[in-house]
This record gives C-alpha cells, structure tokens and sequence, in this order.
C-alpha cells in the first residue's frame, strides 16, 4: 500500500512516450465524443452529479490512501494546487447550477490541464494511485469542462478572461503565503519539477511565475477557438 500510493515507482514514463499520447488522444477522442453525442447526452441529467462525485471521490482517495498507508506529508498532499482549487469550485459549480461561474472557470480549467496534459511528470506512472489522480483531476476534468459547455449548454464568451486573471491572482497568493507559512512550494512558487529543467534546460533563466504567464497567452488563445466554435453553433441552432 505504501508503493501504492507513494511517490516513488521502478520506472519512469518518457515525455510524449506512447502512455503520454495515449492519454491525449483518449482526452481528445472522449471531447469529440461529447459533442457528436451532446443531444443524446441532455437525456442523461445525473451526469452532471456523477462528476462532482467523481471528481471529489478521487482526491478523498489520494489523502486518505496516503494517511492509511502513513505516508502522508503536508508538503505533498494538501489539495491546493491550481487545478485542484479549480476542481473543487467546478463542483460546486456543477451541484449547485452556478452557470454564471463556467465563464470564469472554463478558462481556468483550460489553463491548468493543458498546461499538466502538456507537461506531464513521466514520474507519475500507472502503478501508483497518482496517476489516477492526475487523469481524474486533469484529462477529465477538462473533458467535463467540454460536456458542460456542449451538454449543458453554459456559456463563455471573451469576458471570462478578466475574472480569470483576477482569480488566479487570489489563488497564486493564497497558495504563496501558504507555502511561506507552511514552507511548501505548491503552484511551483519558487522551483518547477526538476525534471522540467532537464528537457528544458532554459528555463531556468526566468522565474517560474515569469513561465506561467507566457505560457497562458497562448493557452488562453486556444482556449477561445471551442468558445467562438461553439457559439456559432448556438446561433444556427436559435
């Protein structure tokens, strides 16, 4: 149980290796999926608590497996990292019909699963319970983030960039006085994982903070193509 749900496994992944695309192209495929079979889906309503429960099993999980199994370390396993944050609002969300929150949150979602889908650990093997965790918390995550935008039909226009930028703001500050406080380094505040600065040696010539909002102008750019996609289906369907 302590491998299980451990950190440390007997081989690693290789970055864009056949389990890293294989992951993409499921993530992808299942995006493709939703939106060929939207209006079939619309008959299903409990999807839509079917993913906060998910979503929510699977990190009582993570905490609970690694507390059983006594390994559990407060610089590890605390949920509050970007996209668990996000997680959790998305959920809310979902459970409550918060609709005027997906126009924030879909951008949200979008940043920080791409950027994990992009620049996945190859340390996080299937083996271990993370690698569950980070399907769940990130390939499906961003694919529900898709059936609530094609299914449930909430909507998301360019004004979701400005709360976006305000949220991540108050999230990447919280998370910084945590980790000062606490002196963790969630949200990769001061370092990136030391197997980013391997393949990428480069970056070690800015910040990490500097890399995370480089890398959110393009993602962000990405992001509003299903957006404008989608709103002109609606507008042939009214």
């Amino acid at each position: 149980m302590k491998h299980y749900f451990g950190l440390e496994s007997d081989f690693e992944l290789s970055f864009f290796g056949p389990v890293h695309l294989l992951l993409i192209i499921l993530t992808i495929l299942s995006i493709v999926l939703i939106y060929k079979f939207k209006d079939k889906l619309k008959k299903y309503k409990v999807i839509r608590k079917i993913i906060p429960i998910i979503l929510f099993s699977n990190m009582v999980i993570y905490i609970l497996g690694a507390i059983i199994a006594g390994i559990y370390d407060i610089k590890v396993h605390l949920p509050i990292h970007y996209c668990y944050i996000t997680g959790f609002l998305f959920q809310y969300m979902l459970l409550k019909e918060k609709k005027n929150w997906y126009n924030m949150l879909y951008y949200a979602i979008f940043f920080c699963t791409i950027t994990v889908i992009i620049f996945q650990d190859p340390a996080i093997t299937p083996d271990r319970y993370e690698f569950i965790l980070l399907v769940l918390s990130h390939h499906f995550l961003l694919i529900s983030s898709f059936y609530t935008m094609f299914v449930l039909d909430y909507k998301v226009d360019k004004k979701g960039y400005k709360p976006f930028i305000i949220y991540s703001v108050i999230v990447y500050t919280t998370v910084f006085i945590l980790n000062r406080i606490l002196g963790t380094d969630y949200i990769f505040n001061s370092t990136l994982p030391p197997w980013i600065y391997e393949i990428l040696p480069f970056v070690k010539l800015l910040p990490p903070l500097v890399w995370l909002i480089l890398l959110s102008i393009p993602l962000l750019a990405l992001a509003y193509i299903p957006v404008k996609f989608n709103k002109k289906r609606l507008e042939k369907t009214n």
